[in-house]
């Protein structure tokens, strides 16, 4: 085979090759929505626990079924902020989980478990980048998260506009009902292949939000 061929067909080899590697990093994500702003969301090897777990019905919030024995292996907590119907302490003790959350959530935590706070945070796949929000007297974070190049990003209870500010193009934004009118009024909401609405009630409805995922509880919501 002649040189000028052997270079012609090793590059289609490398091509390919890069290719098939693509695919087999781009696993689909599957969430899962268990309850307020809780979701199971994984890759089929790594687990994503947002704001959860915690107090099932606490301020009469959605309560939850959750198989805590199932979830094992490598599963990061990520919480926005103390409240109880986003975290509960005494049912985080219990898991062997790791987190990722705001001082006033980690203080009272086994140190194991707790990822240090910083601007990129790794766990497996995943990179955290926490943003500092405000929401009533708690220390507070938002967060977007790149999964294997997916883009991912979580505005917590906040209703902050320059939360939404800078990002890049979502593959999906978890929003709650309030911050998505607010958002929409301002023409503040980012460019987002999914708008996930969370933290509302069953039998919200949300105007102007006609191409948004209101998910019902155990629903399952795929992201490429």
């Amino acid at each position: 085979m002649k040189m000028k061929d052997r270079l012609k067909y090793a590059t289609i080899i490398f091509l390919l090759t890069g290719i098939f590697i693509t695919a087999a990093h781009a696993k689909p994500l599957e969430a899962e929505f268990i309850g307020n702003e809780a979701f199971r969301i994984t890759d089929g090897d790594n687990i994503l626990l947002t704001d959860f777990p915690y107090k099932s019905g606490a301020y009469d919030s959605m309560t939850y079924e959750f198989d805590f024995p199932g979830t094992t292996g490598n599963v990061l907590s990520l919480i926005t902020h103390r409240h109880a119907d986003h975290f509960d302490p005494v049912l985080f003790s219990e898991q062997n989980w790791r987190i990722i959350g705001p001082e006033e959530v980690t203080v009272q935590l086994a140190q194991n478990k707790i990822l240090k706070f910083d601007r990129e945070i790794i766990f497996g796949p995943m990179m955290v980048m926490p943003k500092k929000t405000t929401h009533a007297n708690t220390e507070h974070y938002s967060y977007l998260v790149n999964w294997d190049g997916r883009h991912l990003f979580f505005t917590g209870d906040t209703e902050e506009l320059d939360a939404l500010k800078n990002l890049p193009e979502l593959d999906a934004l978890f929003i709650t009902p309030w911050f998505f009118r607010k958002a929409k009024m301002n023409d503040a909401l980012p460019e987002s292949k999914k708008i996930i609405i969370y933290h509302h009630k069953a039998d919200d409805i949300i105007p102007d939000c006609s191409g948004c995922i209101i998910p019902t509880q155990n629903q399952i919501i795929v992201i490429e």
